[in-house]
């Protein structure tokens, strides 16, 4: 006599059930995170551009330059040697909820390093991030050339 092997209709129900709970209970949390998220997304990935900036400056004896558009959220990493053309090597868009609320690099919206990778003429300054919950980011640059995230 052979018997039956699998689930009854009543396990698969609660099962079932028991998933749809659990899902209720987890979407609304990630819904909540979800801005957060972007937001150390975006801050991240311009101070990765501003070291790779900094870095290729260096590395190629020139003038590197990261400029920033907060008419459209994007920003444009570009690389000058004399005698030779710009050459854009990065650009960037903020992700979907994430705006560039301000830059301010001595009035300006560009960062520059020279070859040895500090600020072109003693520039600090910063970019500051807000997300959809008005939740902010601030990405400084100090005139030797480093950044950090607050």
């Amino acid at each position: 006599m052979r018997t039956n092997s699998g689930f009854t209709f009543t396990e698969l129900m609660v099962t079932i059930a028991i998933v749809a709970i659990l899902a209720s209970l987890a979407i609304p949390n990630f819904i909540a995170w979800l801005p957060n998220y972007r937001l150390q997304s975006g801050a991240e990935d311009v101070q990765s551009t501003l070291q790779l900036a900094r870095i290729t400056a260096i590395k190629e004896n020139a003038t590197a330059k990261v400029e920033f558009n907060t008419a459209n959220e994007t920003y444009i990493a570009s690389v000058e040697k004399p005698g030779d053309p710009v050459r854009i090597f990065r650009t960037g868009r903020m992700p979907a909820g994430v705006d560039i609320f301000s830059t301010d690099f001595n009035g300006g919206d560009f960062v520059e390093f020279d070859n040895q990778g500090v600020t072109l003429n003693n520039t600090d300054g910063n970019t500051q991030l807000i997300n959809n919950s008005g939740r902010t980011k601030t990405i400084r640059v100090s005139i030797t050339g480093n950044s950090r995230i607050d």
